[in-house]
């Protein structure tokens, strides 16, 4: 045994074990202290060496030193696992390829973003010139020159006029049966005489947004599912509450063919809808 040994390991006199101060450890013998005298951990704890914590939690990453520390600090971790997957070439491979996917459509993203962003200047450029602008309509009368200037206030979208709109036009668009809200909602948004509700157009088909007027009478760019979406079920509704007060005024023919139209929609019979949303989809890109 060496000196500093020598010095640190001893007999503990409460018990007469054989006992390793540095280690904090009783022996039953002296044989056995021999032993433990030539294990790494007790040199390494002799000569002051710390070593590296060999457990570690799978969830958080925090190393112990001992496995009841480790257990311990499971009981309380509230971290999920994370698996470790060790890649093979392939898939290191494939996620290279991945990663330059990203990239590429990243750029294509950005791009298709600045074009959607030029094409929606122009439109609120044509839009502020034909509605929210002056128009000049001057008339020449004993040499005097005199302006009419006409400002057109765009309702936002939701917030419709419709107020011209009477139960005779309503009724009509009923009869139509599967084509009645598209038919509603022509004269609701596309009505020549009403440019106020010309709230929400479509610039380009391939990109899957739309442009709806705020109520700051500011366009703003939605989601275009969404906003055909809330035109459908919103006509919908006018058209449910207007059969409801007036079905007796509808042939029973049409009752009974506008009451199967009902169930199907109420039901979001899927050929249904996707024939509905994209007749008024096509509309709204088209501008009619």
């Amino acid at each position: 045994m060496g000196v500093l040994n020598e010095k640190r390991c001893k007999i503990d006199m409460d018990t007469n074990q054989p006992h390793c101060s540095p280690c904090g450890m009783p022996f039953k013998t002296n044989k056995c202290l021999q032993k433990h005298l030539k294990c790494k951990r007790h040199t390494d704890r002799i000569n002051k060496i710390t070593k590296l914590p060999s457990f570690m939690c799978d969830a958080c990453g925090k190393k112990y030193s001992h496995r009841q520390s480790l257990y311990t600090h499971k009981l309380l971790c509230v971290s999920e696992p994370v698996a470790v997957v060790a890649c093979t070439p392939f898939q290191e491979v494939l996620q290279q390829q991945m990663d330059e996917m990203k990239l590429v459509f990243e750029k294509e993203r950005q791009e298709m973003k600045l074009a959607f962003e030029e094409s929606m200047k122009e439109q609120i450029n044509r839009i502020l010139d034909k509605y929210a602008g002056t128009t000049n309509n001057n008339t020449t009368n004993n040499n005097n020159i005199e302006t009419q200037n006409i400002t057109i206030n765009i309702n936002a979208f939701g917030n419709e006029n419709t107020d011209y709109i009477d139960d005779k036009a309503i009724l009509a668009c009923i009869s139509k049966v599967y084509k009645s809200i598209p038919s509603l909602l022509e004269k609701i948004h596309f009505d020549p005489k009403h440019p106020e509700n010309h709230n929400i157009k479509i610039t380009n088909k391939k990109l899957p947004y739309a442009s709806v007027m705020g109520n700051n009478q500011k366009w703003k760019t939605v989601d275009r599912k969404d906003a055909i979406d809330t035109m459908v079920n919103n006509s919908y509704n006018i058209l449910d509450d207007k059969f409801k007060e007036n079905k007796d005024k509808i042939p029973v023919t049409k009752q009974e063919h506008f009451r199967g139209f009902q169930s199907r929609f109420d039901r979001e019979d899927k050929e249904l809808m996707k024939e509905i949303k994209s007749e008024v989809d096509m509309m709204v890109l088209n501008g009619v």
